[in-house]
């Protein structure tokens, strides 16, 4: 009899998944999403592919539409997996996902491994891949008597260099929201056994430092940030020893700064503001910066002086401004906030272009200590771009670690219980080969 996978959501990384679990014809899955027009879209691509409707917020249409399937994977945003676990261990059924394990997902590790269920996280990319190419590392150090005594991770999805053509040299693929809210992100990481710190509300884009001398080839530079709590990975990966340890998120050079500016400018507002009630009369965007810089009525030479000095007087970062008009006549679609009218003009301003790609770059960098006291400094590599038309990186390198997680508990090769994320070589070292057969691997 024919497995049936149950995928949750019909996102961008969801045609590779359905792609690889589907290939060999031996599992039937179903496309569920609150957009069900994408999910019959998605569903006609593959065999033994259907498409349903699902409200995830409803337990009622979770139970009933998980019945009758050996296997969830889930790629609906983060906040609904804690729920849709829940129902999963009622019916007993397993479930993927390639996001972070909340501290609520954590909590049902005890009650999922009591009751025999897997519930396998953060096997996508960033979260994924960047654990399995370390853990994997670390392992092989400790296997030869060594210890790890700095990791520094840096990992971003971005246009390919030749696609980075406008002022944040960033493109959409999703709705930039979640993009934004990073920005606004707290984060801490050691650095030579010193705790680091950077607060929540927008300091984030301070810590960017160049990081000229990673990917040397490219021909465009890139920068990076430190990424959410790095110290808890001290115990998840188990170095003991280590001094250094930050993970971080790469974006071109340039990108920082300009977002650093729309934060000054009160774009990252998420204050309800009248005049961008759905009701509200129609408004330009240089009429809701005059609104944001406290100004009315203002003509647009007045306010492009005004943007100007809150800018500190950064004539590029003006022109910046000015090149994704916002300083423009083009109408703000009212939705409520700063943050979501901004939203909403990203992506349709960055967004990709026909025949477009994407790239995913990886670095790890390992210091190790030897036996013998001698130092050595590893460097792992990890590069993809997209396909012309196809697949982009991203979805490809979030899709393809989920569909081969799925495939893995499907035939019993992954047999940990409870709250899994990819960091044991059992479950690790599966994933990498077959990464690695589909032209996933480091350089």
């Amino acid at each position: 009899m024919m497995q049936r996978v149950l995928v949750l959501g019909s996102g961008f990384t969801v045609r590779p998944l359905i792609e690889l679990i589907t290939r060999e014809g031996t599992i039937a899955v179903t496309v569920a999403s609150n957009v069900e027009e994408q999910a019959r879209h998605l569903a006609s691509l593959y065999r033994n592919t259907t498409a349903c409707s699902v409200d995830v917020q409803s337990a009622s249409s979770l139970k009933e539409i998980i019945s009758g399937h050996d296997l969830v994977v889930s790629s609906v945003p983060n906040k609904f997996h804690p729920s849709i676990a829940r129902v999963c261990l009622a019916q007993k059924v397993n479930m993927v996902t390639t996001s972070y394990v909340s501290p609520e997902m954590q909590s049902l590790h005890k009650e999922a491994s009591e009751a025999g269920i897997t519930i396998v996280n953060e096997v996508g990319l960033d979260p994924g891949i960047d654990h399995m190419l370390a853990v994997q590392c670390f392992d092989e150090v400790r296997e030869k008597g060594g210890k790890v005594t700095s990791f520094e991770s840096w990992c971003g999805g971005l246009p390919s260099p030749e696609c980075a053509n406008n002022p944040l040299k960033y493109k959409f693929s999703w709705s930039p929201f979640g993009v934004l809210l990073t920005c606004l992100n707290p984060a801490k990481y050691l650095l030579n056994s010193k705790v680091i710190e950077v607060p929540a509300g927008g300091a984030l884009m301070k810590e960017a430092r160049p990081l000229n001398d990673i990917f040397p080839g490219l021909p465009v530079k890139l920068e990076g940030y430190p990424n959410r709590d790095s110290i808890c990975y001290r115990d998840v990966y188990g170095l003991p020893h280590v001094r250094t340890l930050m993970r971080g998120t790469l974006r071109y050079q340039g990108y920082c700064g300009l977002m650093e500016s729309l934060q000054a400018l009160g774009l990252f507002s998420q204050s309800q503001l009248q005049r961008l009630s759905p009701e509200a009369s129609p408004m330009k965007w240089r009429d809701l910066m005059a609104v944001l810089i406290s100004q009315t009525d203002i003509r647009c030479a007045d306010i492009r002086s005004s943007v100007l000095a809150a800018l500190g007087g950064d004539q590029a970062k003006l022109e910046a401004i000015e090149k994704l008009h916002l300083l423009s006549d083009k109408p703000v679609d009212l939705k409520g906030t700063p943050i979501n009218a901004l939203c909403s003009h990203l992506e349709r301003e960055l967004a990709y272009a026909p025949g477009e790609t994407d790239a995913v770059y990886l670095q790890h960098n390992v210091g190790i200590e030897w036996a013998d006291s001698s130092k050595e400094s590893r460097r792992i590599n990890f590069v993809q771009y997209g396909t012309p038309n196809g697949h982009s990186a991203m979805a490809a390198c979030v899709g393809k670690p989920a569909a081969i997680a799925a495939r893995m508990l499907l035939s019993g090769q992954l047999n940990k219980k409870g709250v899994v994320i990819p960091t044991d070589k059992e479950v690790y070292g599966p994933i990498l080969e077959q990464l690695a057969v589909e032209g996933l691997s480091p350089e």
